[in-house]
């Protein structure tokens, strides 16, 4: 059964399953600085994922340093509010899996990628080691980790 707080933060999504979400990294190669970058963050059952291409930058960064953290805004009338995910990005190698999430989020890889076999596609999921939620209008923001890692089944 879903709980009350994950049903008010689906609801800010403004599509089922994805968002556009702010990425950040490190750059370990130049002195561990910051990168932050707009990204699509699928979610599927509270797991959360992104794709982009192998040689890219940021790819090679969460390759090098798998840290990594995804902000996601949400506006209620003249408020905002937001959720981040705090965790480590690990590649999801699995064709079918990789498949399966795409298409149950109804993410178009074809657009950037020949499939979800492509071996120029970098497919990572992000595993949470925090989530913070702040309602819109709120002041402050709450851990939310233990009701959304028990949703996704203890991750």
């Amino acid at each position: 059964m879903k709980s009350e707080l994950e049903t008010e933060i689906r609801s800010f999504f403004p599509t089922p399953h994805k968002a556009t979400a702010y990425l950040a990294t490190v750059d370990r190669t130049n002195g561990f600085t910051p990168e932050i970058r707009p990204m699509t963050l699928m979610e599927l059952n509270w797991h959360f994922y992104v794709a982009t291409t192998a040689q890219t930058r940021k790819a090679h960064e969460m390759a090098a340093h798998p840290k990594v953290s995804a902000l996601i805004m949400f506006k209620n009338e003249a408020f905002l509010g937001y959720l981040r995910i705090v965790g480590s990005a690990q590649p999801v190698a699995d064709q079918i899996e990789r498949k399966e999430i795409t298409d149950a989020v109804a993410y178009n890889l074809n657009c950037h990628w020949k499939g979800a076999d492509d071996p120029n596609l970098a497919f990572l999921r992000i595993i949470p080691e925090r989530i913070e939620y702040m309602r819109p209008g709120d002041d402050e923001a709450k851990d939310v980790s233990a009701v959304l890692l028990t949703a996704m089944g203890g991750q």
